[in-house]
């Protein structure tokens, strides 16, 4: 199978998150940690940015795809372009995205390359 039949399921719904505004933001600030299969989309507000993506499993391990914007009402304005950011991570490896308001996400590769699982942290303000 081509690589782009197989992306077809996650660029579809990354269009249907992108297309939709209330929903996307309500997951998208859900607390605690989250677990991703290969290809299911993934949408998080993190401060002033979006970041909505998929990961996934090649040879073993977690092939992950972020695109990053402003975060922005879609009622109300068009995000800016995106920047594509994708790279591969191993069994137990992690990776941190963080924003100037404080708010971060990290991603750990599961066993086999089968899941990502995302921890949401936000800075606590005293």
């Amino acid at each position: 199978m081509s690589t782009i039949l197989r992306r077809i399921p996650a660029l579809l719904a990354i269009g249907c998150i992108l297309a939709a505004s209330g929903a996307s933001v309500a997951s998208a600030r859900m607390s605690g940690p989250q677990v991703f299969r290969a290809t299911e989309a993934l949408s998080y507000v993190i401060g002033s940015k979006r970041a909505i993506g998929y990961f996934q499993s090649v040879a073993g391990q977690c092939q992950l795809t972020l695109m990053i914007t402003e975060a922005v009402d879609p009622d109300v304005a068009q995000a800016p372009s995106a920047a594509r950011i994708s790279f591969g991570m191993a069994p137990g490896q992690s990776m941190s995205l963080g924003s100037v308001e404080g708010e971060s996400m990290v991603a750990t590769c599961g066993a086999g390359g089968e899941t990502l699982e995302i921890k949401r942290s936000a800075l606590i303000r005293s």
